[in-house]
Protein backbone atom coordinates (compact mmCIF):
# COMPACT_ATOMS: atom_id res chain seq x y z
CA UNK A 1 0.00 0.00 0.00
CA UNK A 2 2.58 2.11 1.28
CA UNK A 3 4.30 1.45 -2.17
CA UNK A 4 1.37 2.31 -4.17
CA UNK A 5 1.12 5.81 -2.65
CA UNK A 6 5.40 6.85 -3.31
CA UNK A 7 4.04 5.39 -7.08
CA UNK A 8 1.63 8.09 -7.02
CA UNK A 9 3.61 10.79 -5.69
CA UNK A 10 6.19 9.72 -8.53
CA UNK A 11 8.81 8.42 -6.15
CA UNK A 12 10.27 5.18 -7.89
CA UNK A 13 11.38 2.62 -6.13
CA UNK A 14 13.80 0.10 -7.02
CA UNK A 15 13.35 -3.92 -5.64
CA UNK A 16 15.30 -3.03 -2.14
CA UNK A 17 13.40 0.30 -1.09
CA UNK A 18 10.28 -1.89 -2.13
CA UNK A 19 11.49 -5.21 0.02
CA UNK A 20 12.69 -2.13 3.11
CA UNK A 21 9.03 -1.02 3.17
CA UNK A 22 7.72 -4.65 3.21
CA UNK A 23 9.74 -5.70 5.98
CA UNK A 24 8.61 -2.52 7.56
CA UNK A 25 4.84 -3.04 7.17
CA UNK A 26 5.72 -6.82 8.58
CA UNK A 27 7.14 -5.01 11.50
CA UNK A 28 5.09 -2.67 12.27
CA UNK A 29 2.36 -5.68 12.06
CA UNK A 30 4.70 -7.70 14.65
CA UNK A 31 4.58 -4.67 17.34
CA UNK A 32 1.25 -4.73 16.92
CA UNK A 33 -0.09 -8.14 17.57
CA UNK A 34 2.79 -7.93 20.94
CA UNK A 35 1.01 -4.52 22.01
CA UNK A 36 -2.40 -6.99 21.82
CA UNK A 37 -0.88 -9.80 23.95
CA UNK A 38 0.62 -7.72 26.20
CA UNK A 39 -2.82 -6.17 26.80
CA UNK A 40 -4.60 -9.43 26.92
CA UNK A 41 -1.84 -10.10 29.47
CA UNK A 42 -2.52 -7.10 32.01
CA UNK A 43 -6.32 -7.80 31.59
CA UNK A 44 -5.60 -11.18 32.78
CA UNK A 45 -3.63 -10.34 35.61
CA UNK A 46 -6.35 -7.67 36.65
CA UNK A 47 -8.81 -10.03 36.05
CA UNK A 48 -6.65 -12.56 38.56
CA UNK A 49 -5.73 -10.33 41.37
CA UNK A 50 -9.62 -8.99 41.60
CA UNK A 51 -10.69 -12.61 42.15
CA UNK A 52 -8.09 -12.77 44.51
CA UNK A 53 -9.18 -9.84 46.68
CA UNK A 54 -12.90 -11.28 46.31
CA UNK A 55 -12.21 -14.33 47.74
CA UNK A 56 -9.58 -13.01 50.62
CA UNK A 57 -12.70 -10.17 51.18
CA UNK A 58 -15.11 -13.65 51.92
CA UNK A 59 -12.78 -15.44 53.99
CA UNK A 60 -12.52 -12.23 56.58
Amino acid sequence: MKQKFLKDLGIDLDGTTDELLQQFDLNGFMDEISDNRLKEENDKVEELKDEINKEDNRQK
